[in-house]
């Protein structure tokens, strides 16, 4: 996992859709990786309750697949089915990042040591409303207005003093710009 090729696989997966007034477009190539690490959530309407809100999500994953798909699979239902999602979805998006990472790392695969696959992540939630957005890691949303970005998200970096204070304070350490000397971003 985690390995290069000796020439990269073109060829594209490409899906659209709309909906609720939104057009969409995903694509994704795997390139040089031995095999494709990312995945997407692509979702105009989040059933009856909510058919007016729609939901999409990219996950960046690193040395491999695992990670980046079972986000893919989990992080939706993960935030939705959170006491707070009714009242305050942005406490409950973070509750559902916090939630998804404590269930996945009882894994089998990841308990024995035998993925070691990561991912970032960022996602949206529109609302007749609102726009509800979260990243983690290196992930990026941009929101723009007429062509010009109004809104962007921050990267978590461990150069930024903000996360290299957090990452210290939960027990990891910052070298040469990496996570534990290994990690470029924080995932």
């Amino acid at each position: 996992m985690g390995g290069f090729l000796d020439k990269p696989m073109t060829d594209k997966y490409q899906e659209d859709g709309e909906g609720n007034g939104i057009r969409y477009g995903v694509a994704s190539m795997q390139g040089w990786r031995v095999e494709m690490e990312d995945a997407h959530m692509a979702k105009i309407n989040l059933g009856e309750a909510l058919k007016d809100w729609s939901y999409f999500a990219v996950f960046d994953g690193h040395a491999g697949w695992t990670v980046s798909v079972h986000c893919s699979e989990h992080l939706l239902e993960t935030i939705m089915a959170s006491e707070e999602f009714q009242d305050d979805v942005k406490k409950a998006i973070h509750k559902g990042f916090l939630e998804l990472d404590s269930k996945m790392r009882s894994l089998p695969e990841m308990t024995s040591g035998e993925d070691k696959s990561g991912t970032t992540a960022v996602c949206a939630f529109i609302s007749p409303r609102n726009i509800y957005v979260a990243n983690c890691g290196d992930s990026r949303a941009v929101l723009c207005r007429d062509k010009a970005p109004i809104f962007t998200t921050q990267d978590h970096k461990p150069v930024l003093p903000s996360e290299r204070d957090r990452i210290v304070k939960a027990g990891g350490s910052v070298m040469i710009q990496r996570v534990n000397g290994s990690l470029a971003v924080r995932k």
